[in-house]
């Protein structure tokens, strides 16, 4: 997995750098419901495997986002 940087979390967020610490927790949120819900939905086991991973990602720039004091 690639680390995380500013850039690369807010190009996963797709969300400028000039977001909020409100925009980056809703962006992150809408983003979670909605990968779970797709890798909850399907059958195929690549699909919920590559949404899992997003997922994991999406927790990954959280907690970088936390760790810079962003959010």
């Amino acid at each position: 997995m690639t680390m995380i940087t500013e850039e690369r979390a807010f190009n996963i967020l797709q969300l400028a750098e000039t977001a909020s610490a409100e925009e980056i927790v809703a962006r992150y949120e809408i983003l979670k419901d909605q990968y779970r819900k797709i890798k909850d939905e399907t059958e195929d086991l690549r699909t919920r495997l590559a949404y899992q991973l997003k997922q994991i990602e999406l927790d990954d720039v959280f907690i970088y986002f936390r760790r810079k004091q962003r959010i």
